[in-house]
């Protein structure tokens, strides 16, 4: 039965091939005996420093569905990290990724970079890519970073669809529905999420009441968990020393003490999950497999709603009806124009 359902999987595969790779004529063996061969071979050629040699075998394995080699490519080409920067693969690669595993189980060891994908391609259309044909559609960022937000708990993804409500891009502006998600992120310890939602309560406004020291223990929290990624964004370091130099030792002391009950981490999930090492999960092949959606999100629904195909986009879901989204159309053949 093992060897029936790989037979149907490879004739299949070999009708996904977009990219062209070094084969021969159609009688000459595969350049590969498998995908799985051809992503460890790629791999092995990064190790060694020849990224143009790995290029076609990484290339061959993501056409046949292994996620990490996807992942891989896309990371290479979004960074210009041994070739030149060409936001239009990266993105195409991670459009691979979420197309093919939009609704994976967010319990599955792999979930976490298929949320990277969701959230990388919204910040695509939050900017567009002239070169590539890809617009600028806000309306669709939302979408993509919801998802990943609501389905996947991406942190990430619930800092950017935060800061999509608090400047009303692709959704009216809620400043409330932006907290909301501010604060579930800054939970799971993003430092952008609690810099944000610490400079808004350590000012306030007319839209947010003002909490100073709060604010200034979240400012506090944010330099702290920056500086310890080693990738401490300059406005962050801008504003600690700002909010720094503006405070009394005495509301210095009081957010100090609010600290420790602000540094709470996320419910582990670790437990429920797969035990798999790293290269057995990059290795893991495209499934059409769906799974049922977690229904806890800042703002959503108890029952699982259906978000607007990111295929099709027509309108922003309202701030109040989140809810969960069950799918995504191919997101290659849109309206969008992309030619990989």
């Amino acid at each position: 039965m093992q060897m029936c359902r790989e037979g149907i999987f490879a004739a299949v595969a070999a009708g996904l091939i977009l990219i062209p790779v070094a084969v021969g004529s159609a009688g000459d063996a595969p350049p590969f005996v498998s995908a799985t061969d051809a992503y460890r071979a790629g791999i092995a050629e990064l190790k060694a420093g020849d990224t143009d040699s790995a290029l076609p075998a990484l290339e061959y394995a993501a056409e046949h569905g292994v996620l990490g080699a996807q992942l891989k490519l896309a990371r290479i080409y979004a960074s210009g990290n041994g070739v030149s920067k060409d936001n239009g693969r990266a993105f195409y690669f991670y459009r691979q990724i979420a197309n093919q595993r939009a609704d994976i189980s967010p319990l599955s060891p792999v979930s976490k970079y298929v949320a990277e994908a969701f959230v990388a391609l919204g910040k695509y259309y939050v900017d567009g890519i002239p070169s590539a044909q890809v617009p600028e559609d806000p309306v669709r960022a939302a979408n993509l970073f919801r998802h990943a937000a609501s389905y996947f708990g991406d942190a990430d993804a619930q800092y950017q669809l935060a800061r999509l409500y608090l400047d009303g891009e692709g959704v009216e502006k809620n400043v409330g529905l932006a907290i909301n998600w501010l604060a579930t992120a800054a939970k799971k310890q993003h430092a952008e999420a609690q810099a944000t939602l610490g400079e808004l309560l350590w000012r306030g406004s007319d839209d947010v009441r003002q909490r100073r020291a709060r604010g200034l223990a979240l400012i506090m929290l944010a330099h702290e968990n920056a500086k310890a990624s080693g990738k401490e964004p300059k406005w962050i370091a801008d504003l600690y020393v700002e909010a720094q130099g503006a405070t009394s030792a005495a509301m210095r002391k009081e957010a100090q003490n609010l600290m420790p009950g602000l540094g709470g981490h996320a419910v582990e999930e670790a437990s429920a999950k797969v035990k798999v090492g790293p290269a057995d999960e990059l290795l893991l092949q495209a499934s059409g497999a769906a799974a049922p959606a977690p229904a806890s999100s800042p703002g959503a629904s108890a029952a699982a709603g259906t978000m607007a195909s990111d295929a099709s986009p027509s309108a922003a879901p309202s701030p109040d009806k989140i809810g969960v989204p069950v799918g995504f159309g191919d997101m290659g053949t849109g309206s969008d124009g992309f030619k990989p």
